[in-house]
């Protein structure tokens, strides 16, 4: 069974990046991860693209247009976008 473990996130890439890079050096199993964006520029995006081939799980990138704090609401997308 896979964990999907969900990050939200806002214009942060270099906290994000912290984040993702703490879960690279986590050894409790197979899991992916779902970053939750709620409208961040292109910049993270960026971020994630470069992290991406550097680290030992499956990235998503899930993101929503800018239209104000929705961030439960990328939440739900990001869990939906995960496996069944």
């Amino acid at each position: 069974m896979k964990i999907s473990v969900i990050i939200t996130t806002y214009n942060r890439p270099d906290a994000l990046s912290l984040v993702l890079r703490a879960l690279a050096a986590q050894n409790a199993g197979n899991f992916e991860v779902l970053v939750a964006d709620d409208g961040s520029t292109p910049q993270t995006a960026a971020t994630l693209d470069a992290l991406r081939p550097h680290l030992p799980y499956e990235l998503h990138h899930v993101w929503q247009a800018d239209e104000g704090f929705r961030a439960p609401m990328a939440r739900n997308r990001a869990a939906a976008a995960a496996p069944r």
